[in-house]
């Protein structure tokens, strides 16, 4: 008996009295609202126009029907326009606490044989991590994890802007401006990059020197692309310090440039298939007939490139290498008509592969500052969200445990507060970012997500029991045991709902209802002087939660600590 089999047989009794397929009444079965109105609720508001009745005369009538169908059910009813069933309880925490058991609990083969590949993150090289790219990076590095424990085989990119004329700035800065060795210090050459635009207006001769060397890396001058690859490099080695410290990883960072010799094929292919047009000395292509006003822009005047160009060569590409299902852009709300002009290209290139494309939106967030000022660096928040953590640690001497390394769980606590606070709001919202909310360990939080996993590991350490995984489960008659149950039984749906809509929210929210479930049973269900039974059924309980607080936790970015 599986957790399944309990809404399997919800779905077949609503089928069969409804006379509905069962698959879509699987699809339409929801949870009620409240904990004692049943476990799983169907919805007879569709049913009004094809029967003719109220939905609450459907209801009635389907439930009068069931109450003798029911074999894993214990209970119908109608409430409203719904028929509300409720499942044989302990039957029920048998089913999903011997499930939640393994370690792999929530994890699934769903996408075993299909790739994705998640573009995500992408900063600029030859600058600090700016906070701008935050979002991106803990949204994409959510979904990687995600559809991975779905099993999914998952190519994560990076997509760094490495080319264009910025760099010939870059190398023209470090050539008048710069001492030896700036070229491998990333902060020296953000430096030099400044001191450049400060002189530049003043300096005609120092901007020409930038054409020229950029026009030298473009025609492959052996030192203009040494300059040139070792910034590259050193933005990267920086980069990927920082992807460490987040708990991040690629397994590609072919950026701008690998490309450059890919496009004339692009631009052959749409001249080809009689798509391309010249506007005003550009090559375009004209996407009205799409239902997009402004047109797709191949080249410029001048027969430079752009972004969209690259973009479809780097599409193909990735098609191509890692034969991806699915292409998936993590990009902010302000380029959807840039993703929609790319995906609209590619099908009219021939690429039936593009439905496959899928941009991944999001709003902005605000006052994501630090003390030092307006010009945020990652590095810098993480300092201060480490700082901040590890003040309020100490603030909080009545409830502080004696931590062997107080900086390191400062430095978790400190990701988990930033992480928290993105991943637990709507992406495509904007959000404004508080300090003192994401770090406290009270409220809607990571740190209280986080306290709720180390005060389980509490439990378990100092119970003094082993769990016993055969435990008689029918002591767990309260309520809030039943509460836990059914959260942890529904956590492998929510994971299929958290990428079904490409939404870590619907993760980080669920966890959030967990936590707060265990906070509410923590002084009703305890462990440490009960009789065997109940504390053998309480410890198997408390074993399951954790199991999927740390496993949610992990997906999310999250480390979860067995002391706090």
């Amino acid at each position: 008996m599986t957790v399944d089999d309990f809404r399997g047989e919800a779905a077949r009794v609503i089928a069969r009295h409804a006379e509905m397929e069962r698959e879509a009444v699987d699809r339409m079965l929801t949870v009620p609202p409240k904990p004692d109105m049943g476990d799983f609720a169907f919805p007879c508001f569709t049913l009004a126009k094809k029967l003719r009745k109220a939905p609450p005369v459907i209801a009635k009538e389907i439930a009068d029907k069931a109450v003798a169908d029911l074999e894993l059910l214990c209970g119908v009813q109608a409430l409203g326009g719904y028929v509300n069933l409720s499942v044989d309880r302990t039957r029920f925490a048998e089913a999903v606490l011997h499930e939640a058991a393994d370690a792999a609990y929530g994890c699934c083969e769903d996408g075993a044989g299909q790739t994705i590949a998640i573009d995500y993150s992408s900063p600029n090289i030859a600058k600090p991590f700016h906070v701008g790219h935050l979002r991106s990076t803990i949204i994409g590095g959510a979904l990687v994890r995600i559809f991975e424990a779905l099993g999914y085989e998952v190519i994560g990119i990076n997509h760094v802007g490495d080319w264009g004329t910025q760099f010939g700035r870059q190398i023209a800065g470090l050539k008048r401006f710069g001492q030896p060795g700036d070229e491998n210090d990333l902060m020296s050459l953000n430096r030099l990059y400044v001191k450049f635009h400060e002189v530049a207006d003043s300096d005609p001769e120092l901007v020409e020197e930038a054409r020229e060397w950029f026009r030298r890396q473009e025609t492959g001058d052996e030192e203009a692309v040494a300059l040139w690859r070792r910034i590259r490099d050193t933005s990267l080695d920086y980069f990927k310090r920082i992807y460490d410290r987040l708990g991040v990883r690629f397994d590609s960072y072919t950026g701008e440039s690998f490309f450059n010799d890919k496009m004339d094929t692009v631009i052959e292919e749409a001249r080809a298939k009689g798509l391309a047009t010249v506007s005003d000395g550009a090559l375009i292509i004209d996407l009205s007939d799409e239902g997009i006003d402004t047109p797709a822009l191949l080249e410029k005047a001048d027969g430079t490139t752009l972004y969209l160009t690259r973009d479809v060569a780097a599409a193909r590409h990735r098609h191509d290498t890692y034969g991806c299902d699915r292409i998936v852009y993590v990009v902010a709300s302000g380029q959807s008509l840039h993703f929609r002009q790319l995906f609209t290209v590619l099908k009219l290139l021939g690429h039936a592969w593009s439905e496959d494309c899928v941009h991944v939106n999001f709003g902005l967030v605000q006052g994501m500052s630090t003390r030092k000022g307006n010009v945020i660096y990652l590095e810098e928040l993480l300092d201060e969200a480490r700082d901040r953590a590890l003040a309020y640690m100490r603030g909080q001497i009545e409830k502080r445990l004696d931590l062997e390394d107080e900086e390191t769980v400062a430095e978790a606590v400190g990701i988990a507060a930033i992480f928290f606070a993105d991943l637990s709001k709507q992406r495509i919202k904007d959000y404004r970012f508080d300090w003192d909310l994401a770090i406290s360990f009270e409220g809607d939080t990571g740190p209280y997500l986080m306290s709720a996993h180390a005060r389980i590991a509490g439990i378990l350490r100092n119970c003094g029991l082993e769990p016993d995984p055969d435990a008689d489960l029918s002591p767990l008659v309260e309520p809030e045991a039943h509460r836990l149950v059914s959260l942890v039984a529904r956590y492998p749906e929510v994971l299929r709902e958290a990428a079904r809509l490409y939404e870590p929210s619907v993760l980080a929210n669920h966890l959030l209802e967990l936590a707060r479930g265990l906070h509410a049973g923590y002084t009703v269900l305890r462990v440490k002087g009960e009789e065997a039974d109940k504390a053998q059924a309480r410890l198997l309980l408390f074993t399951a939660v954790k199991q999927v607080l740390r496993s949610g936790l992990t997906i999310l970015g999250i480390q979860p600590l067995e002391r706090m």
